[in-house]
């Protein structure tokens, strides 16, 4: 188990890496670059801590930080929250999804599909290899419904409010209904409604400060796949404490 952790965090440095090169690809609108971060005024690779060139040291975004210890921190973890080792592939690629599409909708209010389409390909792809190989598997039809009822409730809200939610959204909730859902049908109903409420005390929190006022657009996609990553990790004591 402690190698496992320790093999998952070093993948999550290689992640952050590859997260912090295809966010600034994605940004400034150039092709995707899934290896070497670059520096955006001298081309340079960045250094290990992604927070500076190593030709001229010029700084870079000071999210790359958080990013790198989100990243390999988070992907360790996740080797000790899962059922099973062999679900930790799939888990992982949809962990590194969300932390990428959260930088891209915070950057851009858009969840490209140059990102989501390879991530849920390769997501299930592995998540089905996963499922075969555990000997205590989880429940594939409890997944894709899952997927399809989230994809279903944020399609309707999408349509009813006209320009609220982007279809960005809600082909993301396909993607983290199945992840959730894998796990339970109670962790989708915690990632759902966590995202909600996340985003409402976030509007709420802009509002009253007067950050943003009620015509301004706030990007609901990292409200989403924030609370899919606390679902993932704490997913089934937040079940187990609300039928307590």
């Amino acid at each position: 188990m402690v190698l496992s952790t320790v093999v998952a965090a070093l993948l999550g440095v290689f992640a952050a890496r590859s997260i912090v090169a295809e966010s600034d690809a994605h940004r400034n609108e150039l092709t995707d670059r899934w290896l070497g971060p670059q520096c955006g005024r001298c081309s340079t690779a960045l250094t290990a801590t992604l927070a500076t060139c190593r030709r001229q040291q010029h700084p870079q975004r000071r999210s790359n930080i958080v990013v790198l210890v989100g990243s390999t921190a988070l992907s360790g973890a996740l080797a000790l929250a899962l059922p099973s080792l062999w679900l930790l592939p799939g888990y992982l690629i949809f962990l590194w999804a969300m932390i990428l599409l959260t930088i891209t909708d915070l950057d851009t209010k858009l969840i490209p599909n140059r990102i989501l389409g390879p991530a849920t390909i390769a997501g299930v792809v592995l998540l089905l290899a996963g499922h075969y190989l555990n000997e205590e598997r989880g429940d594939l039809l409890v997944a894709a419904m899952g997927g399809v009822t989230y994809f279903a409730v944020m399609l309707l809200l999408a349509l009813i409010v006209r320009g609220g939610l982007g279809f960005g959204d809600v082909k993301l909730s396909f993607l983290i209904g199945v992840f959730t859902g894998y796990l339970g049908v109670g962790h989708v109903v915690v990632a759902g409604l966590g995202s909600f409420l996340l985003g409402g005390l976030v509007a709420l929190f802009l509002l009253a400060t007067r950050r943003q006022s009620r015509k301004d657009a706030i990007a609901f996609g990292p409200f989403m796949t924030i609370a899919a990553i606390v679902t993932v990790f704490f997913g089934e004591s937040i079940v187990a404490w609300y039928l307590r």
